[in-house]
């Protein structure tokens, strides 16, 4: 396969994981909006984590600045398909080195000070690890058909 069509391909799965994380983010965000309950598999966590206020950084839900980071990852990974700026990688490289810092900064909240695990919080961590993942292969394709 050639180097163009890779990164075409990897440039589709980042957009389609970053469509997955705004709705994700946004079915926790209406849960935790309206104080109701949502699916957990994790038996309560997700209503342990949603009720502490180490959830709210700085009075915002972090559902909330999920569903803003996957909107600029989704919007960034539309642009790389109509355009050739190859800047729009080093934006879902920014994006996504944020994102997996806000992500493991969380998971360590929810382990050791909430001691409850939200499983939606889990999946868009390891769905955040994913993209930025494949914003490095992405960048390594790029930089060797230079």
């Amino acid at each position: 396969m050639k180097s163009d069509n890779r990164l075409a391909l990897l440039n589709r799965v980042i957009f389609i994981l970053s469509l997955a994380g705004i709705l994700m983010a946004a079915y926790v965000l209406q849960g935790w909006l309206r104080h109701s309950s949502i699916l957990c598999l994790t038996g309560g966590g997700c209503t342990l984590v949603q009720k502490n206020h180490l959830s709210y950084p700085f009075g915002i839900p972090v559902p909330s600045i999920g569903l803003v980071g996957y909107t600029i990852l989704t919007i960034l990974a539309f642009l790389r398909t109509t355009s050739n700026n190859k800047n729009l990688l080093k934006g879902i490289l920014g994006m996504a080195t944020f994102g997996i810092c806000f992500v493991t900064w969380f998971t360590y909240t929810e382990i050791f000070l909430i001691k409850g695990i939200c499983m939606w919080c889990a999946i868009s961590a390891v769905n955040m690890f994913v993209i930025f993942g494949l914003t490095i292969a992405s960048l390594r394709l790029q930089k060797n058909t230079v």
